[in-house]
Parts: structure tokens; C-alpha cells; sequence
């Protein structure tokens, strides 16, 4: 069985706030957030209500990993 390997560079963090996560994939901040409303995007557990959501990016890497292909 042939295995495939595909490299592309992520921040180091394992949480990117809305702007890095905007910069590093080209959806527009307006889209990410509305993707972060709907419940596309995992995020970090807010202790406070208006903190700024963190993207989890582990938890995005495990779940793209999970994804048939």
C-alpha cells in the first residue's frame, strides 16, 4: 500500500486567534468568524465571556486526520 505524505506549514501554537488563522489560510476574518459561530471551527473553552476565541488547531489537525480520502 503506497503512502502519501502532504507537508504545509501551521503556526507552532496549538490555539492561533482569529487574525493568524485569517493570514495563514486566506478566509477573510469576517468568514472565520461566522465558521467559529456555526460550530466549523473548534475552539478554545472561554473562561470569560468576551474573551477572543483561540482556534484550536490540534483539535482541527485530529479531525482533518479522522476525514476519509
Amino acid at each position: 500500500m503506497e503512502s502519501t505524505s502532504i507537508v504545509f506549514n501551521a503556526p507552532l501554537s496549538p490555539f492561533v486567534t482569529v487574525q493568524k488563522f485569517s493570514e495563514f489560510t486566506g478566509i477573510a476574518v469576517g468568514q472565520v468568524n461566522k465558521m467559529i459561530h456555526e460550530g466549523r471551527l473548534p475552539i478554545r473553552n472561554k473562561l470569560k465571556p468576551k474573551e477572543k476565541p483561540l482556534i484550536n488547531m490540534v483539535a482541527l489537525a485530529n479531525e482533518a486526520d479522522q476525514q476519509a480520502y
